[in-house]
């Protein structure tokens, strides 16, 4: 495939904020142009994930969530090809973009996401009055609030292999540890022992206060184009495979590699648990081998795969997964800093067990 990332852009991640969701996606949108060499008239594509996955969500437009038509209205973009995704995940959005790159419909995508913590409203139960589809069966009684659901496998995955709590503090500890090296992760500077975690207030058993993610305010933005149209000095992460929940496996037969040639992995992690699901799902571990691949240092920075290397969703903040995007961008492009690890095949994974999406770069020399 020749079509790549040429840059990836930032705002602020804030726990709240008083500016709006549209300012952390103007910075983001405009970090992105600058990092890429691209100049904002060439923007010619869009693509973006403006659905707000709180429970507590308004879903309102300037408030939570920020479309196409108002980015690029503010903007002032003049649009061949957009699109706004009703599925969520920044790995979507990568083979959207692909796909309209490679038809030809444009030659510079820009790629956004934004989250934001609306005032005064709680994003852990999402009460409603009215539900309506699948939602009727589950939404009264909890099982989509705080993660209800996710614990419930949680519980089952201990129950099947023996892990314990403390191995969902094993894959906190390494968040936070990353996150360290991360000058953009909420959690920077804040590490967190063993009993301060086990102290943490449950949520959703096994699931405590730490093993969540935390909503921020923020955005975070890409650019992406055809190889043979990348701006001068850009440096760019080539795109070699994508697929979706249903044949995750069409991943490896896209790009022609195996789960063996990965040199790192950004597994989402909006709960801790997730992270075991898809180690052992991917065939990174064998069923169950997940902990233990965790306790025996295999996830490490250096070690055999090194993990969620900017600290996770748990350790920079909940932005959807645009953060492990961005991190998998700057590990293929040999852009990490001191958080870089060896250059080559990355994965990023974004979703639960049955929604989740999966993108892999690599050097654009590979």
């Amino acid at each position: 495939m020749n079509v790549v990332i040429a840059g990836f852009g930032s705002s602020t991640l804030e726990k709240r904020s008083d500016r709006g969701i549209a300012a952390f996606a103007l910075d983001a949108a405009l970090a992105a142009l600058a990092d890429a060499g691209v100049a904002r008239d060439d923007i010619d594509g869009y693509v973006g994930a403006p659905f707000a996955t709180n429970a507590g969500s308004p879903h309102a437009e300037g408030g939570d969530e920020i479309s196409l038509k108002t980015l690029s209205s503010l903007m002032g973009l003049r649009l061949s090809w957009g699109a706004d995704l009703y599925r969520r995940y920044p790995t979507d959005m990568v083979a959207s973009a692909a796909h309209a790159l490679q038809a030809g419909t444009c030659r510079f995508v820009l790629g956004l996401r934004a989250m934001y913590v609306a005032p005064g409203l709680d994003y852990a139960t999402g009460a409603t009055r009215q539900v309506f589809g699948a939602d009727q069966f589950t939404k009264p009684y909890g099982h989509t609030t705080a993660g209800a659901r996710f614990a419930a496998r949680a519980w089952a995955y201990m129950a099947r292999h023996g892990a314990t709590r403390d191995d969902l503090f094993a894959i906190v500890d390494l968040s936070r540890r990353n996150a360290a090296r991360n000058p953009q992760a909420i959690w920077r500077d804040k590490p967190l022992g063993r009993e301060d975690y086990l102290r943490g207030r449950m949520i959703a058993e096994p699931h405590g206060l730490y093993d969540c993610d935390l909503p921020v305010c923020g955005a975070q933005a890409f650019v992406m184009c055809r190889a043979g149209d990348l701006p001068q000095g850009a440096t760019p992460a080539r795109v070699t495979g994508f697929s979706g929940f249903a044949r995750p496996e069409a991943l490896w037969s896209m790009s022609g590699r195996r789960v063996t040639d990965l040199k790192t992995a950004q597994l989402y992690d909006g709960f801790s648990s997730m992270v075991w699901e898809w180690l052992d799902g991917l065939g990174i571990t064998a069923p169950g081998g997940a902990p233990a691949f965790l306790r025996d240092g295999h996830a490490e920075p250096g070690g055999r795969l090194p993990l969620n290397t900017f600290g996770g969703a748990l350790g920079e903040g909940r932005l959807h997964g645009m953060g492990h995007l961005r991190e998998a961008y700057l590990q293929a492009a040999g852009r990490a800093g001191r958080r870089q690890q060896a250059e080559g095949p990355t994965l990023v994974q974004v979703g639960p067990y049955d929604d989740s999406s999966f993108v892999l770069l690599e050097p654009a020399t590979a």
